[in-house]
């Protein structure tokens, strides 16, 4: 059977993130790509997502695309197959969080948007991938593609605490985390694996964040594996 699977993506990243993943999958899941980039908070885009969303779904909700994901999975628990949630969080946006967000946000606000940076991008990569410096420049091209103006609301969707509402998700979950991801870090993965009842956890060797980029072909495995024991 294939399961349509509606991709959510990172703050920033683009349809993109999710091409080399469609492309080790092959037929085996019909890839559909949430709109995230349209709402400012975590909440508009779970509504936006839904509304234009096929009766039954799989979801996968990599980093930013996870808050959305667990959201949907809560609202509307009955049309929700499965989820994947791949190097993500249920932790609340801190305060500090917070101070850096709303100088981004002044920042364009005064000067306008000048593209993401490429050292900042780089630390989502493991430092020893042989493709680093192109994962990079991929990146740094959906970022310009989607521009200021996504890159606004997308900040002024501040992240909840998710952590109370876990044990409340009925889907049958996987969580994926990459060892070295240094956005993630390992500990709040293995928090959000424990809280969802029943939730499948796998952690990718010599791999970062951008999970997706880094390792598509794993990660294809270990989707299709999952779905195929539910």
């Amino acid at each position: 059977m294939i399961r349509n699977t509606i991709c959510l993506p990172g703050f920033m990243c683009g349809p993109g993130l999710f091409d080399d993943l469609g492309a080790a999958l092959g037929d085996r899941l019909a890839l559909l790509h949430g709109d995230v980039y349209s709402d400012p908070s975590i909440e508009g885009m779970a509504r936006r997502v839904l509304a234009a969303a096929p009766e039954r779904f799989v979801l996968l909700g990599f980093s930013m695309g996870g808050f959305v994901a667990r959201e949907i999975a809560l609202t509307a628990p009955e049309r929700v197959e499965a989820m994947v949630l791949v190097a993500t969080s249920a932790r609340a946006t801190s305060p500090a969080e917070h101070a850096r967000k709303e100088a981004i946000l002044a920042q364009l606000a005064e000067t306008g948007f000048k593209g993401m940076s490429r050292k900042a991008l780089a630390r989502g990569i493991h430092p020893d991938h042989p493709d680093r410096d192109a994962l990079v420049a991929r990146l740094k091209a959906m970022g310009a593609d989607l521009g200021g103006a996504v890159m606004t609301r997308q900040l002024q969707a501040t992240r909840e605490d998710g952590y109370r509402d876990l044990p409340r998700i009925a889907a049958p979950t996987l969580v994926i985390a990459g060892r070295q991801d240094v956005l993630r870090p390992m500990d709040e993965l293995e928090r959000l694996a424990a809280g969802i009842p029943g939730a499948r956890f796998e952690v990718f060797e010599e791999c970062g964040h951008m999970v997706p980029l880094e390792k598509p072909d794993q990660l294809a495995e270990s989707i299709t594996a999952f779905l195929d024991a539910l």
